[in-house]
């Protein structure tokens, strides 16, 4: 008797065994395919997300920079890692937008609030993009301040 309850102890143990590696192999599979998803970003969601910045593109007055200063915070706060976030500067296009992306000091709330509060609503700006090279993904956003003449008043 007292070898028969220990075997069943020993087939439930494997049992449970058994069914929590299945539950790992399904966690494992589950977060393998989004992360795969992720990577193999179509041309069509590629330009769906750059979409949310760009089209701020070109010449657009302060109070359209400001709104676009608000769109990439939104994006900051909800970008899963800091890989993800979109760095943002003012008066600084002469940058490298490749390595320019990489500077996490230009992706906090702080430094975008600092961008759009000197952002003027009677100016006009030159707003231009830095893209990741391997992803096509926006990672940087330079506003200078537009030469006298060519705004357009977007």
């Amino acid at each position: 008797m007292e070898n028969a309850s220990k075997a069943l102890i020993i087939a439930g143990a494997i049992l449970l065994s058994i069914a929590i590696i299945g539950i790992g192999m399904f966690v494992y599979q589950s977060v393998s395919g989004t992360i795969q998803d992720a990577s193999d970003m179509s041309e069509q969601e590629i330009n769906a997300y750059n979409q949310t910045f760009t089209t701020y593109e070109g010449t657009i007055r302060g109070s359209a920079g400001k709104s676009l200063c608000q769109a990439v915070r939104n994006h900051n706060l909800n970008a899963a890692d800091d890989s993800e976030k979109v760095a943002i500067y003012l008066g600084t296009a002469t940058k490298d937008p490749f390595k320019a992306g990489s500077d996490l000091n230009a992706t906090t709330t702080t430094a975008i609030n600092d961008v759009r509060n000197d952002l003027q609503s009677g100016k006009t700006y030159d707003v231009t993009f830095g893209f990741d090279e391997s992803t096509g993904l926006v990672t940087a956003v330079f506003i200078n301040e537009a030469q006298s003449g060519s705004g357009t008043g977007a």
